[in-house]
């Protein structure tokens, strides 16, 4: 049976995907890796398709960051394909208070450590008020490695304007999302109601959708 890798995205870990089963292919949940100083995007993908073992066979789908590490993979193993779930191709697909404070380094201000605060904040912005997901989203905020999250949020600031890719990008968005634009393309699955978080708070239309674009 192929595989289909699922990276998480920031302020998560592989149990945001715990809720998606039942799917064509292996699922596969991609752990986060230590990053090494100021690693490029290139790089860390290179380090994950190593890990993984990940080849021109198997699909990647990327969660918020993660789509864009699945999108680097992508173009390095030439692959047809990559699913973007809450995610997005390059920095204009945020909304403008995000890429404001990408573009002037807010982000930079925040410690490498955890504090609880920061947690509300990202909590905040990650879910829907979904009662049933805020626990889970607080473990994995607790879990969070703060340093990679800001190595992260470089790259995001980083990010090259987008270019002319040879794969298809199949795009999961939810149309109440606070970080991402509701952006669309030609293969586009709108789910309602969804939050950037809609991965684990609607898993079950995610995984529909996940199946279409498998089958």
């Amino acid at each position: 049976m192929s595989k289909i890798f699922f990276i998480p995205g920031l302020g998560a870990n592989e149990l945001v995907f715990d809720n998606i089963e039942n799917l064509p292919l292996e699922k596969v949940n991609v752990k986060w890796l230590e990053n090494e100083g100021d690693e490029s995007i290139n790089s860390y993908a290179l380090k994950l398709i190593k890990t993984y073992k990940i080849n021109e066979n198997h699909t990647v789908a990327g969660l918020s960051f993660g789509g864009i590490l699945a999108q680097e993979i992508a173009r390095i193993l030439e692959l047809d394909k990559v699913v973007l779930i809450s995610s997005l191709r390059d920095i204009q697909d945020l909304r403008s208070v995000y890429r404001f404070g990408l573009k002037t380094g807010l982000y930079r201000l925040a410690p490498n450590f955890r504090i609880p605060v920061i947690d509300e904040i990202i909590a905040y912005n990650l879910n829907s008020n979904n009662q049933k997901s805020k626990p889970i989203l607080k473990k994995m905020l607790e879990q969070t490695d703060y340093g990679l999250l800001k190595w992260s949020l470089q790259k995001i600031a980083d990010l090259p304007k987008r270019p002319k890719d040879n794969f298809t990008v199949y795009n999961i968005i939810g149309d109440n999302d606070k970080i991402l634009k509701p952006w669309q393309n030609e293969h586009t699955t709108i789910i309602d109601g969804g939050s950037h978080f809609m991965v684990y708070e609607k898993a079950e239309e995610v995984t529909l959708a996940l199946i279409d674009i498998l089958k």
